[in-house]
C-alpha cells in the first residue's frame, strides 16, 4: 500500500503539458527524460542555440561564398526573426539551410527558452523538496510513537 508521501513523490516526477500528464519512462536513455532534462536547464538551451547559430553560420558562409562573419550575421538575424534582407541565401543548399535552421529556432529553441522562463516564474518556491518531505514524515512518526498514536494509515481525505 502506498502512503501519501510515496504517492506525492511519484506525482512530482510527472510533467504536465496542457491538460495532459506525461509520465517519464523509467528506462535509461529515455528520450522523454532527456527532452525534459534539456528543456528545464537554461544553460543546455543556450548551448543548443549557440551551437545551431555557429553551425548555420558556417553552412551559410560555405554555400553562399560569404565570410563566416556574414554567415553569423545572417544566422542571428534569421534566428531572431528580424530578417533585414541585407543577406539572403541564393543557392539551393543555402536556402535549405535557412529552412532547416529557421524551423529549428522557431519551433524548437525559442519555445524552450520561453517555456523555461515561464516555468521559473510559476514555480512554487515554497513547495517541499523530497528530502524535506521525508524529514517531516520521520519527525511526525517519532512524535506519534512518543504520544502513542498509530500512523500506519494515510490521513483521511477532507
Amino acid at each position: 500500500m502506498d502512503d501519501a508521501w510515496t504517492v506525492g513523490a511519484r506525482e512530482s516526477q510527472n510533467v504536465r503539458v496542457g491538460h495532459r500528464r506525461i509520465v517519464p519512462d523509467s528506462r535509461k536513455g529515455s528520450s522523454m527524460k532527456a527532452l525534459v532534462y534539456v528543456a528545464n536547464r537554461m544553460h543546455m538551451i543556450l548551448l543548443i542555440y549557440a551551437a545551431s547559430l555557429l553551425c548555420a553560420a558556417a553552412l551559410f558562409a560555405g554555400f553562399e561564398a560569404k565570410s563566416y562573419w556574414d554567415g553569423l550575421w545572417w544566422a542571428v538575424v534569421t534566428a531572431l526573426t528580424i530578417g533585414y534582407g541585407d543577406l539572403a541565401p541564393a543557392t539551393v543548399p543555402g536556402r535549405l539551410t535557412g529552412i532547416v535552421f529557421g524551423h529549428l529556432w522557431i519551433f524548437g529553441v525559442i519555445p524552450m527558452i520561453i517555456g523555461n522562463i515561464i516555468s521559473s516564474m510559476l514555480e512554487d518556491r515554497n513547495k517541499f523538496t523530497h528530502a524535506e518531505q521525508e524529514w517531516t514524515e520521520r519527525t511526525l512518526r517519532r512524535i506519534a510513537d512518543k504520544v502513542g498514536v498509530e500512523v500506519d494509515e494515510p490521513p483521511p481525505d477532507y
